[in-house]
């Protein structure tokens, strides 16, 4: 996930900038001679057209919309499944279908490491991630509530109130899906670590302790 401020492009610069990425393609990689202003310029085309993911390569980026949008819901799951990576657009499930498929085809362990700052979006794509791997394997009802809803408990305990976030995780989470051999999920193990302890008896001015406590 990426965030920040927009760029500002001076009439001098107008030309320099590729046409693709005004264009605001789904791939970054398609751009020629990319570079720092051409990322931004077009993510920020994408944004304004709630084109909030994009590609770079075998990488999504995405930036937050601070907004609902209508993308998570079972016809994305059904047209993101058994698709390879980049035969649709940008998205969260595109990249959990393909870890799903690497491991079903290579019965190995698959990884995925979301990163960004604070407010990104990261607990979040965790979520989709969750979402759409619960979705796609036949479990029992009460495994994927008790994935989903661990999270839940999780961020009670761990999240908090920041002047930049309103739902800030102060820790870090491996989290570990754990699947059979007929690739079914039966159970998840979450580790945490690096919680910011001091926020339990100081919090900047602004700022809350962790949610559990109110």
């Amino acid at each position: 996930p990426l965030c920040g401020s927009a760029l500002s492009v001076q009439p001098a610069m107008a030309g320099y900038f590729s046409s693709s990425a005004t264009d605001g393609v789904a791939d970054l990689t398609d751009i020629p001679g990319l570079d720092d202003g051409m990322i931004c310029t077009n993510l920020r085309v994408r944004y304004f057209r709630d084109e909030i993911y994009t590609f770079c390569g075998g990488i999504l980026v995405a930036v937050n919309p601070y907004k609902l949008l209508p993308l998570y819901h079972k016809d994305y799951v059904q047209r993101y499944s058994g698709k390879r990576l980049g035969a649709e657009p940008p998205h969260i499930f595109a990249i959990a279908e393909s870890m799903f498929d690497n491991m079903c085809q290579d019965r190995g362990n698959q990884c995925a490491i979301i990163s960004g700052e604070s407010g990104s979006g990261k607990t979040e794509c965790t979520k989709f991630i969750l979402q759409y791997l619960t979705a796609v394997t036949r479990n029992p009802k009460w495994v994927e509530q008790q994935i989903l809803e661990a999270s839940v408990v999780l961020e009670a305990f761990g999240n908090a109130k920041t002047l930049r976030n309103n739902n800030s995780s102060r820790f870090g989470k491996y989290t570990q899906i754990c699947f059979n051999k007929t690739n079914c999920i039966i159970g998840a193990v979450i580790d945490d670590y690096l919680l910011e302890k001091s926020r339990i008896s100081f919090q900047s001015p602004g700022e809350r302790n962790y949610h559990i406590f109110y």
